[in-house]
């Protein structure tokens, strides 16, 4: 058998290692810029909430279809008035017919899962070390809350019947007022009746949630190309809400509806927790997957006999984006 000299050997195995090494190149070169690691990184999350609850609740109020007030005269006689009411059918031969709703106690719960949003993030590395790097985390994000509540309530209907006295009432709607003069009514029902009911309609908030978070963040290496990160801290939120209702309760021959609404903002402040997985693609861009706990309290509205508590103490985030490091 012919041997091969030594140049001969390097000069047939020559183009096996040339390809090798086109091959091996650019991910020595992906190495090298990892181990380098960017002090710098930006993050753009699209995120899903979960768990952020919505809490109906309902007060018993005077009356849906009239009123019945004390005048300037001090209800001189027992009477007054100051009072009104919507419909005609609300007289009844010579009284009128007043309605209030009692609600029962406790609350509707309501979660619309999942609400939508993003966040931006920036992290500033303090340290680099062998498993990977350290350093401070600041984000902003933003979630649109949308949660109704379509549920029927059962309550009792209060009729309370007032005695016209012989007038002739005013046509219908009618509203007097506390200094004017005009037709009078007895101050006080005559009679008081409180049957069970079913009242239909909806309630809803729609919310905007800004916020922000700041705290420690480490990343940790598994391999080449992916790490583990973590990290928690401090997080504020402003809570930009509209909460509205619209209901309608039946009443005797006819029904009657009530509808109320009010926007208000506020600021809450917290925690926050998160973990997630990132896959380098390049020297400068990662993808990134996780999870955020958010811990908010909760945020107070209401309006008339109605009012909502929305519940951010349990708040979870799903996130999916992108990074950038430089």
């Amino acid at each position: 058998m012919k041997s091969l000299s030594g140049r001969s050997y390097l000069r047939s195995t020559a183009p096996i290692f040339i390809a090798f090494a086109g091959v091996a190149a650019p991910f020595s070169l992906l190495a090298q810029d990892i181990d380098q690691s960017e002090w710098n990184h930006f993050g753009l999350d699209y995120r899903l909430g979960f768990n952020i609850q919505a809490k109906f609740s309902e007060h018993s109020i005077n009356y849906i279809d009239g009123f019945v007030h004390d005048d300037s005269s001090g209800n001189a006689g027992g009477q007054t008035w100051n009072w009104g009411y919507q419909n005609s059918s609300q007289i009844s031969g010579n009284n009128l017919l007043l309605h209030g709703i009692n609600y029962p106690g406790g609350g509707q719960n309501q979660t619309d899962d999942p609400q939508q949003g993003f966040e931006l993030s920036y992290v500033r590395d303090f340290g680099h070390e062998s498993w990977g790097r350290w350093g401070l985390k600041a984000a902003f994000g933003y979630t649109d809350i949308s949660i109704k509540n379509n549920s029927p309530i059962s309550g009792n209907l209060i009729t309370d019947t007032y005695s016209l006295g012989g007038i002739v009432p005013p046509i219908a709607p009618y509203s007097g007022s506390f200094s004017g003069h005009g037709p009078v009514i007895n101050r006080s029902p005559s009679s008081s009746l409180s049957t069970p009911a079913v009242f239909t309609g909806s309630r809803s908030v729609d919310a905007s949630l800004f916020d922000f978070h700041l705290g420690p963040t480490v990343s940790v290496n598994l391999s080449q190309r992916f790490s583990l990160e973590a990290g928690g801290g401090l997080a504020l939120g402003v809570v930009d809400s509209t909460f509205a209702f619209n209901e309608t309760a039946p009443t005797s021959g006819s029904s009657a509806s009530t509808a109320g609404g009010t926007t208000d903002t506020g600021f809450q402040a917290g925690v926050y927790l998160e973990g997630g997985f990132a896959y380098r693609l390049t020297h400068s861009y990662s993808i990134y997957g996780g999870a955020e706990f958010e811990y908010l309290g909760s945020f107070d509205q209401s309006v008339g006999s109605h009012s909502v508590e929305l519940d951010l103490s349990q708040s979870v985030f799903f996130v999916l984006g992108m990074q950038f490091h430089f």
